[in-house]
């Protein structure tokens, strides 16, 4: 599936472990109890790689996979997937025919939407399935609550559309102080019952995320929508102050990010170091250039800021760093030499760098931290 390391031309890569995604799932299927389980594997599974993160899950028989657009889901249908798939923004441009051939399911937010399935459906002479996306209170996608019955009404109208699921998007699950979780839930199940009095009955009815299976918040729901948990990630809980922090299973990081020491160097104090001369060394230093810079997800702004580990140790990322290159500081690191191995998202031995770390240390999400790891780095997959 994937070349070994020392065959690589340029040694920086990912290595995404499937006997660990394989775990993860395992606790997510316990988590999920009774509830079916779509995997959300949008952004290119999270910077994991799509199609292999989705062979592993189907294999471990995930009951839908859940992407941004057509085009992450035609990857899917290309490699042989067999799974349901939800587009989680619907359409924008894209044809709906490829709804019908690659047996796809899009979200709906609108009433003028479904016409243009009705006529789709009508031409082709075959039935297309949605799910209603219903705006609790993100705010972004989603029907608005007030219309619903002019929804359903039209609905009715149109002929070769069948509204086969009912859902909504959780802003902030992971926070356990604020209401606005209770809210949407409460607003949720308002439409839920209001579809019923309407006689109509979603087979698939969802809410939650990895925040709120990770809280253990309760839905009317028979499936469950995780994406960050598959990958050994969620957002940091928010609790009140004295409450213990929710009792999960472990969850382990399926990624990590390395490269190799290609270059070593001793400079004397004084020496700068970078574009812009943005670091001094204030001590005879060792310093070692390794192949990894912002074009491949190494984000700018950790520049005199970040962490490698180097032989079990952490060794500081110093001057600006560039697009293909950056240095660390391995003075302290005796043995340090070329061809080491150096870890920038992982653990090795008892230290570690995970992508909630860097976020935090970034001001934003893991997530976008993973999903930036470039393209041109290659994905590694072992078990």
């Amino acid at each position: 599936m994937s070349p070994p390391t020392d065959k690589l031309l340029r040694p920086t890569w990912v290595e995404i472990s499937l006997s660990k995604l394989r775990g993860n799932f395992q606790r997510v299927r316990e988590l999920a109890g009774k509830r079916k389980v779509m995997a959300v594997i949008k952004a290119d599974a999270y910077g994991h790689g799509a199609v292999p993160v989705a062979r592993c899950l189907a294999e471990c028989r995930v009951d839908w996979f859940g992407v941004a657009t057509v085009e992450e889901a035609l990857e899917l249908r290309a490699a042989g997937i067999p799974q349901p798939v939800l587009l989680l923004g619907g359409l924008y441009m894209s044809d709906p025919a490829h709804l019908i051939e690659y047996r796809l399911t899009p979200s709906i937010s609108s009433t003028p939407r479904l016409d243009t399935y009705a006529e789709c459906a009508r031409r082709y002479g075959r039935p297309i399935e949605f799910h209603l996306k219903v705006d609790t209170g993100l705010g972004r996608l989603g029907l608005p609550l007030d219309r619903v019955t002019a929804f359903v009404n039209h609905y009715r109208e149109l002929e070769g559309l069948h509204m086969k699921g009912l859902f909504t998007h959780l802003a902030s699950a992971e926070d356990l102080v604020a209401s606005q979780t209770d809210e949407q839930g409460e607003r949720f199940a308002a439409v839920l019952a209001q579809l019923r009095g309407l006689q109509v009955e979603p087979e698939w009815i969802h809410v939650s995320n990895s925040a709120a299976l990770m809280t253990g918040r309760k839905f009317p729901e028979n499936l469950v929508r995780v994406g960050a948990l598959l990958y050994g990630y969620c957002l940091p809980l928010i609790v009140p102050p004295g409450q213990e922090l929710p009792k999960v299973p472990k969850l382990e990081p399926v990624l990590t990010f390395k490269s190799r020491i290609v270059y070593m160097k001793d400079v004397a104090s004084g020496t700068p170091l970078g574009y812009g001369a943005a670091f001094h060394t204030r001590r005879p230093s060792r310093i070692a250039t390794v192949p990894v810079g912002y074009a491949d997800g190494l984000n700018h702004a950790l520049s005199n800021r970040g962490y490698a580990i180097v032989r079990g140790r952490r060794a500081r990322i110093v001057g600006s760093i560039s697009m293909d290159l950056s240095l660390l500081d391995v003075t302290d690191i005796p043995g340090t030499n070329i061809g080491d191995e150096i870890i920038l998202i992982g653990q090795a031995d008892h230290n570690a760098i995970t992508a909630v770390e860097i976020a935090q240390l970034l001001d934003t999400v893991p997530y976008e931290i993973l999903c930036s790891i470039g393209k041109r780095v290659p994905r590694i997959y072992v078990e």
